[in-house]
C-alpha cells in the first residue's frame, strides 16, 4: 500500500518536471502567446493526485484499525491461553488431579470387567431360556403324543368293541343258520327213519339209498333222532309177538 504512494508521488515529480523550462524561452513564449487554462489543468492534475492519496489514506487507516484489531483479539486469545495453561499447570501441580484420573481408569477398568460379566450372565440367562423353552416344547409334545394314544387306545377299544359285537353277531347268525340247516336234516333223516321203519315193518328189510359221489355223507354225530319213545317200544313188542 505505501509502494503505492510512492509510486503515486513519482508520478506527480515527472509530471511536474514536463512544465519546467528555461526562463528566457519562458518568458519568450509568454511574451509570444499567454494561455489562461494553462494553470487550471495543472492544478486539476495536482488535485485528482491528492484526491487519490486521501482515499488511499484513508484505506490505510481502515486496513490500520483493522490489523489493531486483530492484533488486539490475538493478544485476548494469547492471554487466555496462557491463563488456561496456567491454571492447567495449577491443576496438574499442586492438585490430585493425576491421582483423580489413575482412579478414574482404574473404575473404567472395574466398569468393563463388570459390563463383560453382565454380558457373559446374559448369554447365560438366554442359553437357559432357550433350554427352558425347549424342555417345555418336548414335555409337550409328549403330552400331545399321551393324548395322541388315548384317542388312537380310545378308537381302538371301541374298534374292538364293534368288531366282537359283529362277530358276536355274526357267530349268533351262523349258529343259528347252522341250528336250523341241523334241524331240517334232523327232520329229513327222522321221516327217513320212519319211512324206512315202515318198510322194515311190511317187508322185513332196509332199502338201500344210493348216494351221489359228490354229496357229503352226514356225519353220525350230526344225526339227532327225534322219535318216540311208545313207538319205538311199540315196534319191539310187535317183533316178540310175531316170533
Amino acid at each position: 500500500m505505501f509502494s503505492g504512494i510512492k509510486d503515486k508521488l513519482l508520478s506527480v515529480k515527472k509530471n511536474v518536471s514536463l512544465f519546467v523550462t528555461d526562463d528566457t524561452s519562458s518568458k519568450s513564449n509568454a511574451k509570444a502567446r499567454f494561455d489562461p487554462r494553462t494553470g487550471a489543468e495543472i492544478l486539476q492534475h495536482f488535485q485528482n493526485h491528492w484526491e487519490e492519496i486521501h482515499k488511499l489514506n484513508e484505506e490505510n487507516a481502515k486496513s490500520a484499525d483493522n490489523v489493531a484489531t486483530a492484533i488486539e483479539t490475538v493478544s485476548k486469545n494469547v492471554e487466555a491461553s496462557k491463563t488456561n495453561i496456567d491454571l492447567i499447570s495449577h491443576i496438574l501441580t499442586s492438585s490430585n488431579f493425576t491421582t483423580n484420573v489413575a482412579q478414574c481408569l482404574s473404575q473404567v477398568k472395574e466398569l468393563y470387567a463388570t459390563c463383560e460379566s453382565v454380558e457373559q450372565k446374559l448369554v447365560d440367562l438366554e442359553n437357559l431360556i432357550e433350554d427352558v423353552q425347549f424342555e417345555r416344547t418336548v414335555k409337550q409334545h409328549r403330552q400331545n403324543l399321551e393324548n395322541y394314544k388315548i384317542r388312537k387306545q380310545e378308537k381302538l377299544d371301541k374298534l374292538k368293541q364293534s368288531l366282537e359285537e359283529e362277530y358276536k353277531k355274526k357267530l349268533s347268525e351262523h349258529e343259528s343258520n347252522k341250528k336250523l340247516i341241523l334241524e331240517e336234516r334232523q327232520k329229513v333223516f327222522q321221516e327217513a327213519f320212519k319211512s324206512d321203519l315202515e318198510v322194515y315193518k311190511n317187508l322185513g328189510t332196509i332199502p338201500k339209498v344210493d348216494l351221489p359221489k359228490n354229496q357229503n355223507g352226514a356225519i353220525l354225530e350230526e344225526i339227532q333222532l327225534d322219535f318216540d319213545q311208545n313207538e319205538l317200544e311199540q315196534f319191539f313188542n310187535e317183533e316178540n309177538n310175531d316170533t
